[in-house]
């Protein structure tokens, strides 16, 4: 870890995203404020579920809300959630009591609106633009704004490009009037932000493309929990893994049209599809082929990547697909696109493939599960390239970046 830089730091931050890594490596760094969240287990009412709900009899949505836990090392003190109002507002959408309950995302801006963000020096937000008149307030009064940019701001495009090609999938995407609106709102957060993150040259082009000053901008790509290096695999010969949304944005129609020829080739192979479908469009022809098996508890991912004999994500647009770091570290090699924000390398440790494009995916995935020498090869190279990721270099990247505000 690099030496701390004289800034404090508050992160808002909705969801457990890379399990709550940023707040956790700014407390190691000694630049940790505090942390605002919605809910999480460890803290609030979630707490007692364990004591209360045997969980054997917990339904997996209970389960993955559960393992919502703080790193060890993130004070208690330091985080201010909403847990019991999210929870509320939750239930009372369920029960149809008020027609527009405060979104989470409004609740939490509230709260560090109210404490003034603890006089921390900088806020970091994860949020899109939906936090900009928050960061507005913030910057008038001299706080700095870091800006992550999770996703690629093209998102919106190829996502209704993909709704045109099949018209026939139900979906609810943003009008071209309201992607465009979005990506105005972008360009305001890139004005106000002091430092804008991002995790991948993909979404590097298309940040400044959007009018990013280029001077603001640092690639910063995510880690990976060391623990993942320490897997031993069990690798099923011939089983393909995807995690994700089933949708099209991720191309899960594209990997089924794969599997689909790969059956016409008599190649054997099982394509295993985890994640929740939207709409269940998995019931749709075009998707027919893999095995859907669901949303499943993290804890259980973890063992379908080990079972895993090639990893697969065909996605038409990522920002940084943390599932590749998890293949690589497990030492699965990775077929994905251009689009994914990927640190696989062609022919190393997987494969790039075009978007779009079934007939090279088949292809690939014939090469690897095929040529057994080749698949070791790349499997040996996949845990080397996931170890130039961990945790604590995503650590060491993101402090360096935030260097530069504390002077």
């Amino acid at each position: 870890m690099p030496e701390t830089v004289g800034l404090s730091v508050s992160v808002i931050q909705p969801g457990a995203r890379l399990h709550y890594a940023v707040p956790a490596l700014l407390q190691r760094a000694g630049m940790l404020r505090s942390f605002y969240t919605d809910l999480c287990a460890s803290i609030g009412p979630l707490r007692y579920i364990p004591y209360l709900w045997p969980a054997k009899l917990q339904p997996p949505s209970v389960r993955r809300m559960l393992g919502r836990q703080l790193p060890p090392d993130l004070p208690r003190a330091k985080v201010r959630h909403i847990a019991g109002r999210h929870l509320a507002s939750c239930a009372r959408r369920m029960l149809r009591l008020s027609s527009e309950p405060k979104s989470s995302i409004s609740q939490l801006l509230d709260l560090a609106r109210t404490r003034h963000w603890d006089g921390a020096d900088a806020v970091y937000t994860v949020m899109g633009n939906d936090d900009l008149d928050f960061c507005r307030e913030a910057k008038a009064r001299g706080c700095r704004i870091i800006h992550e940019v999770m996703l690629n701001p093209d998102i919106g495009i190829w996502l209704n490009e993909e709704h045109r090609l099949f018209p026939d999938i139900a979906h609810d995407i943003s009008t071209l009037d309201e992607i465009q609106r979005g990506r105005q709102l972008d360009q305001q957060k890139y004005q106000i932000a002091d430092l804008i993150l991002v995790p991948s040259d993909f979404v590097y082009r298309s940040v400044v493309a959007l009018g990013a000053d280029p001077s603001k901008v640092r690639l910063v790509p995510y880690g990976i929990d060391e623990s993942w290096l320490e897997t031993q695999p069990r690798p099923v010969p011939g089983r393909v893994l995807f995690v994700g949304t089933v949708g099209l944005l991720k191309g899960c129609h594209y990997l089924a049209e794969a599997q689909r020829l790969l059956a016409d080739r008599d190649i054997s192979c099982e394509i295993r599809i985890v994640g929740p479908a939207a709409r269940g469009i998995d019931q749709h022809p075009l998707f027919f082929g893999p095995n859907y098996v669901g949303q499943v508890p993290r804890s259980d991912v973890r063992n379908e990547f080990l079972a895993a004999d090639v990893f697969v994500l065909p996605s038409l647009c990522e920002g940084f697909a943390l599932a590749h770091l998890e293949a690589l570290a497990c030492g699965i090699p990775v077929v994905t696109t251009p689009h994914c924000g990927s640190v696989v390398r062609d022919g190393i440790d997987g494969r790039i493939v075009p978007i779009r494009n079934s007939g090279a995916l088949a292809n690939a995935i014939e090469d690897i599960i095929t040529n057994r020498p080749l698949r070791a090869q790349m499997s040996t190279n996949a845990r080397a390239r996931a170890q130039e990721y961990s945790w604590n270099r995503y650590g060491e990247r993101l402090i360096d970046a935030l260097s530069a505000l504390g002077h």
